[in-house]
């Protein structure tokens, strides 16, 4: 649910269509990518039986402010762009395509894209490395469920999956060359926009961005 239902426009998008990315619904701001520093050290000394500091690193690191974005901003970005621009929905290829297990394209994909996100271009962290990060320090320190509310920030922003550029509800193919690898914040923010529809280019037609 959208949490800026009051405004006219999304503050952190703005209001200007001119100056959205072309690249990913929203555009994370060089914090955030930075934050993942803290994530690495809190790892590092957790994996070194350093426990009571790796999770006081993650007290005192952002993951309060990456929940926050990605709840007020990240993951309505499509809704605001589609309602700006305003471009119909076409119709539907049929028949859709009865693939929608997505786990076996995962490590190819993952590895073709460098586990980066190739619309923003951020680090993605496989679902296994997050569990092992709350392995290590407990679920009370590092939640992986219960909404947005209730998981790390980390887990949110980062998270690997797939995407489909041409969305599969729209007809598109479930295949490798129709998937990208994609952070939750802009997989969410995509929906199931086409990119038309949010004013985005073809992920597929670029080099992939690796931010950090």
């Amino acid at each position: 649910m959208c949490q800026q239902k009051d405004n006219s426009f999304c503050t952190e998008l703005g209001s200007d269509v001119s100056k959205w990315s072309r690249q990913a619904p929203l555009a994370k701001p060089a914090w955030i990518d930075d934050s993942l520093d803290d994530l690495s050290k809190a790892l590092n000394l957790a994996q070194e039986g350093e426990i009571d500091e790796a999770r006081m690193t993650l007290k005192d690191s952002a993951d309060f402010e990456l929940r926050k974005w990605f709840s007020v901003h990240a993951q309505n970005s499509g809704v605001w762009r589609y309602k700006a621009l305003n471009v119909p929905t076409p119709e539907p290829i049929a028949p859709l395509d009865l693939e929608t297990k997505l786990t076996k394209f995962e490590v190819p994909i993952f590895n073709r894209d460098s586990y980066h996100c190739r619309y923003c271009g951020s680090k993605v962290i496989v679902k296994k490395e997050f569990k092992e990060m709350q392995f290590l320090l407990g679920e009370q320190y590092f939640p992986l469920k219960g909404g947005n509310k209730g998981r790390s920030g980390y887990y949110l922003m980062f998270c690997a999956t797939l995407d489909h550029v041409f969305p599969r509800s729209l007809g598109g193919a479930t295949d490798e060359d129709n998937l990208v690898t994609c952070c939750w914040p802009c997989n969410y923010g995509k929906s199931n926009y086409t990119l038309a529809q949010i004013g985005l280019d073809n992920p597929l037609s670029r080099i992939p961005e690796k931010r950090k």
